[in-house]
C-alpha cells in the first residue's frame, strides 16, 4: 500500500485534498493520512514514511520548504508536491526537487493530473504477481515490486523491494512466465524489470535501487527497443 501525507492548517483544504484522491483513485487504495502541522508530521517521519509528500508552504510552527528539506534527507526519492496559495514560492520548490506545485485555487484537475502522473511512474497501474516458491514455502509477489531476477545455480533470486527472494526454479522458468513487454533479458543471468531501469548507458543498466547490470552484447538493441516501447505506453 502507497502512503500519502497531507499537511496544511486549514481543516477544509486538507479533507478536501483528500476527498479529491480518495474520490479519483479508489482502486489505487492509497492511505492518506493529514497532519496540520510542521511537528506533527516530523514527529510521524521517525516512525513511518510516505510516498508522496503534499505540503502547504506557510505552516503555523514552519516552512514548507524547510520540511521538504528534512524529507529529503531521509528519502532522496519521495514524491512532494507543494499546494499552496501563493506563486511567489514556486522557484523555491527546485531547491527540494519538488515534483509539482499546485495553486489551491481551482486545484483538483491539477492535482489529479499529478497524482496519475505519480501513479505512472511508481507502476501502480502494473498488475499482476509471481508465485515465489521455495522449501515448501509459497509467496506471492507482486511484479511491481520486482526491480530484476538473477540465476543462482538451478535456482533463481529474486531482487525486490523488500530484499532478496530465493525461488526455487530455473531463470528460463521464470522467464517463460512473465510478461514479455514488462520483462526483458539483460545477459544470459539476468532479467530485468523495465519499471525499475533507471538508464541504459554503455552497456550497463542503472537500477533505480542503485544496482548495475551488465547488458549482454546481444541484448542491447532489444533492451533500447523495449525500453522506447514501455515509456510510450506508461506516458499515453
Amino acid at each position: 500500500m502507497y502512503r500519502i501525507a497531507i499537511v496544511d492548517d486549514d481543516y477544509m483544504v486538507r479533507e478536501s485534498t483528500k476527498a479529491v484522491i480518495e474520490r479519483n483513485f479508489k482502486e489505487e487504495n492509497f492511505q492518506v493520512e493529514c497532519f496540520s502541522t510542521f511537528s506533527q508530521l516530523q514527529s510521524e517521519l521517525s516512525q513511518e514514511l510516505f510516498t508522496v509528500y503534499i505540503l502547504d508552504i506557510e505552516l503555523p510552527d514552519g516552512n514548507g520548504l524547510e520540511l521538504a528539506k528534512e524529507i529529503r534527507k531521509i528519502q532522496e526519492r519521495a514524491y512532494i508536491v507543494f499546494l499552496t496559495a501563493y506563486e511567489k514560492y514556486a522557484l523555491s520548490g527546485y531547491e527540494v526537487r519538488a515534483f509539482h506545485y499546485i495553486i489551491k485555487e481551482n486545484m483538483e484537475k491539477k492535482l489529479v493530473q499529478t497524482m496519475r502522473q505519480i501513479c505512472r511512474e511508481i507502476g501502480i497501474h502494473v498488475k499482476g504477481q509471481y508465485l515465489v516458491k521455495r522449501a515448501g514455502v509459497f509467496e506471492k509477489v507482486a511484479l511491481r515490486e520486482i526491480c530484476y531476477i538473477y540465476k543462482e545455480q538451478k535456482n533463481s533470486i529474486f531482487v525486490t523491494l523488500q530484499g532478496k527472494k530465493a525461488n526455487r526454479e530455473s531463470l528460463k522458468e521464470v522467464a517463460g512466465k512473465l510478461p514479455k513487454e514488462q520483462f526483458v533479458m539483460a545477459e544470459r543471468g539476468y532479467i530485468v524489470n523495465l519499471l525499475h531501469v533507471e538508464r541504459l548507458e554503455k552497456g550497463m543498466l542503472t537500477m533505480d535501487n542503485g544496482d548495475l547490470i551488465k547488458v549482454g552484447r546481444g541484448h542491447n538493441r532489444e533492451i533500447m527497443q523495449k525500453m522506447s516501447e514501455y515509456m510510450e505506453r506508461g506516458w499515453r
